[in-house]
């Protein structure tokens, strides 16, 4: 990854001195959009390459694997479009500024009556689907479809046990196609209210590892490099925020006296589980620092094999990836 293409703003270093850390990090979100676009890509070519090469009975198994992530490749990139060619408006954001006002913790999760009133996200579902679902099967499309045309609020209470983690009450087909849109609208509110009115974001804290700012779960945790070198930060899997978070503490229950890291390859991995021995939970380690490539939802989509032998000792996974909700 190129510096300029980095979705993390640089430091200002005309201030002298060392640098505080910063407590949240907003992302520039049409280079996030741009990098996850293109690293879903080169991970299905690596799919497809690996599934040529191969000859036993898995190969199909990789074919199909990479036939989803270029199509949410091509989700990633319709989400780019829509913020460039629609950005929200700081009116449109009102009502993610009224969820975080009386509060220094995590937001609680948006009504009903908030997700129905809110057009912004519905109409980055409608288009969405419009763009990203024209290679879907026939059925997942027509019920996409309808969900777009619906007039009963069926599509903002979808969207309300989406937020309130009930995903085995959400349609599967339209999960992914939900979370993007009201990602999109999150990830703009989010942004738009830290520049122009800062203090209802400042001294806000995670609970329980949830986001700072919308109370979602993280997607995964990063080690930066740069000008950031070794910090780490989680990352929200609904409007993108990163909040920094102390090494070797647990992103859960803040306890630091039985973290372990864990990998398929040598200890200088750069993908990793780190758990907590605590709270038996565990998050995943992206070392930005080893690899730059890495791209948090891409790569913990890519790397299920180790969420497997985790969950196999016995740890419970605190992270979300938008891509792969719990059945």
């Amino acid at each position: 990854m190129m510096k300029d293409q980095s979705d993390i703003p640089s430091l200002d270093k005309r201030i002298p001195g060392v640098p505080a850390i910063e407590p949240l990090i907003f992302p520039k979100l049409a280079a996030l959009y741009a990098r996850r676009s293109a690293r879903l890509e080169a991970l299905a070519s690596r799919l497809v390459t690996d599934a040529a090469e191969d000859e036993s009975s898995s190969a199909p198994a990789g074919e199909e694997q990479a036939g989803y992530f270029s199509f949410l490749a091509g989700l990633v990139a319709a989400q780019r479009r829509l913020l460039e060619e629609s950005p929200l408006s700081l009116a449109q954001a009102e009502p993610v500024r009224v969820l975080l006002q009386g509060t220094k913790a995590s937001p609680e999760v948006p009504s009903r009556q908030m997700l129905a009133e809110a057009v912004y996200w519905q109409d980055a579902f409608a288009r969405l689907v419009a763009e990203a679902g024209v290679h879907l099967p026939p059925e997942t499309r027509a019920g996409l479809d309808a969900l777009v045309s619906d007039t009963s609020g069926a599509l903002a209470e979808q969207a309300f046990l989406l937020l309130s983690g009930q995903y085995d009450r959400v349609d599967a087909g339209a999960a992914v196609f939900l979370w993007s849109a009201l990602s999109v609208y999150w990830a703009q509110a989010i942004a738009l209210l830290a520049r122009e009115t800062g203090e209802l974001l400042h001294n806000r804290r995670s609970e329980g590892g949830a986001c700072p700012c919308c109370g979602a779960p993280p997607s995964g945790a990063l080690v930066l490099t740069g000008d950031r070198e070794g910090l780490r930060y989680l990352q929200c899997s609904l409007c993108e925020t990163r909040w920094h978070k102390v090494r070797a503490t647990c992103s859960v229950c803040d306890a630091t006296d039985h973290i372990d890291y864990w990998s398929f390859e040598s200890t200088d991995a750069p993908i990793q589980g780190e758990t907590c021995g605590d709270c038996h939970s565990y998050v995943k380690l992206f070392r930005l620092d080893r690899d730059p490539e890495l791209e948090v939802s891409a790569d913990d989509l890519a790397s299920v094999a180790l969420d497997s032998a985790l969950e196999d000792q016995g740890f419970i996974r605190a992270t979300l990836n938008p891509f792969s909700f719990p059945a």
